[in-house]
């Protein structure tokens, strides 16, 4: 059953009473007494889940005010290394570094064994580990960014909360997982690139692995709500990089020189027709420039001009169209105005693509813990934002998600101890905050989908 206990907690926050611990160091004695609690109390009782949704949301503060980027999540790892052993209680044994600075840990079943009835032995849920190499503008947070120029604003902070949340609660019920079925976490480094899958998976953080699970906070989509679809989920990202070269020469005398900048600008207009006239028009692309630079002084022509920008796909077929027409059309530009010009394609992560089944097995499962066929929907998806989650859905079956976290005032643990009103901005906004409140729902998320894929009951129907 979903229990009466979880149901409340997550949806109306009615047990919220503590006001999160910040610094964390000040939330010892409840971590204690809540792993204690957790490890005793079958079923659990509303007091234990408030103080684990009330450490989460310390954890989630703690890891927000010390962030590190890409590669560099040193100080993050032992945290989690450390979270992992003091709150749930988890063996640094069953702890290894992977991908330089992430982690993969095993929690392994510990009950009789049996043959798992859907045959699936271990489910693997994944977090991101790094921030942005950004400011935190919003200085009233309490526990705003303590590294400068560097910042968690697109929620990683709250993904790892979340998953430490819900590795606490499998970790006390592992006596009920069989031997020979396990749950690996996998805290993934690098997210917003260069990409922390990829040499996780060559590391083998995939090996043995049936089924790989994740999901991503979204700020537009509302508190409560959680957003799935099979197929493609998020993009195929493409950098593009434009260097127009003509004949410098005076502004006065423009029939003597080259000119780059109007060159440029007619393929800035021209590249509009790449997904308006090229792409089917039942397929979803994007394709923006976003940068152009050339020039130094008012009054010469300059040699060269600099663009940048951005595609988006969710197809190869899709893919290959544009990559062909931003050559034609930056080639008869230039050849039409006498300039020149190279170009240069980088794609990045493959598209998300959600295996069927398994998107399946979460929509249905949210419609069962939410309660409200509306909390559950498409909308808003394909979204054309990129992820390395597809990495892992290229080697395993999976699924990835969204949970809305938009909430008009601050409510429940994002009430409490937090300034201000919820600003509800987008990721990578610089006042971006994780809402604390979608952690204990992506946490018993994550446990209520383990059980249902391993067909095992952790927690009995009251807890």
């Amino acid at each position: 059953g979903t229990g009466s206990h979880w149901h409340k907690n997550l949806c109306a926050m009615s047990y919220c009473r503590r006001v999160p611990a910040f610094p964390l160091s000040e939330g010892a004695a409840l971590l204690e007494e809540t792993a204690t609690r957790l490890a005793a109390e079958d079923p659990l009782s509303a007091e234990a889940l408030d103080g684990l949704f009330s450490t989460m949301a310390s954890i989630r503060r703690h890891i927000h005010s010390n962030p590190e980027p890409g590669f560099e999540e040193v100080k993050t790892n032992a945290f989690i290394r450390q979270t992992l052993q003091s709150l749930a209680g988890l063996d640094p044994a069953s702890m290894r570094d992977c991908a330089k600075t992430g982690l993969v840990v095993d929690i392994k079943g510990e009950g009789p064994p049996s043959a798992a009835a859907s045959g699936l032995r271990t489910i693997a849920l994944r977090a991101d580990m790094d921030a942005l190499r950004m400011t935190e503008m919003n200085r009233s947070l309490p526990y705003r960014s303590t590294n400068e120029g560097v910042a968690h604003l697109c929620g990683h902070d709250g993904h790892m909360a979340s998953l430490l949340g819900a590795a606490t609660l499998i970790a006390k019920r592992a006596s009920k997982l069989p031997a020979g079925c396990a749950v690996r976490l996998l805290f993934q480094p690098a997210e917003e690139g260069p990409g922390g899958a990829k040499p996780m998976i060559e590391e083998g953080a995939l090996d043995g692995v049936d089924e790989c699970y994740g999901y991503h906070n979204w700020p537009a989509f509302e508190y409560g709500s959680l957003h799935v679809k099979r197929g493609a989920v998020m993009a195929h990202p493409t950098s593009f990089k434009i260097v127009v070269t003509g004949k410098g020469g005076h502004g006065s005398q423009p029939h003597v020189a080259v000119d780059p900048v109007l060159t440029a600008a007619h393929i800035v207009v021209a590249l509009q027709s790449v997904v308006a006239r090229a792409v089917d028009p039942t397929k979803q692309a994007v394709c923006s420039v976003t940068m152009i630079h050339g020039g130094e002084v008012s009054n010469v022509i300059p040699d060269q001009v600099e663009m940048q920008g951005t595609l988006r796909d969710l197809d190869p077929s899709v893919c290959q169209t544009m990559y062909r027409r931003v050559r034609e059309i930056v080639a008869g530009v230039c050849a039409a105005f006498g300039a020149s010009a190279t170009v240069e394609l980088e794609g990045a992560y493959p598209a998300v693509d959600n295996h069927a089944a398994q998107a399946d097995a979460v929509a249905d499962l949210a419609r069962k813990l939410l309660r409200r066929e509306e909390a559950v929907s498409e909308d808003g998806l394909p979204m054309m934002g990129a992820e390395d989650f597809s990495e892992f859905l290229h080697k395993v079956p999976g699924a990835f998600w969204f949970l809305g976290g938009n909430e008009e005032k601050l409510n429940g643990w994002a009430r409490l101890g937090a300034a201000g009103s919820r600003s509800n901005c987008m990721c990578h906004n610089t006042a971006f905050d994780f809402n604390d409140n979608v952690s204990p729902m992506a946490a018993v998320f994550f446990v209520r989908l383990v059980e249902e894929r391993l067909r095992r009951s952790l927690f009995s129907a009251a807890g």
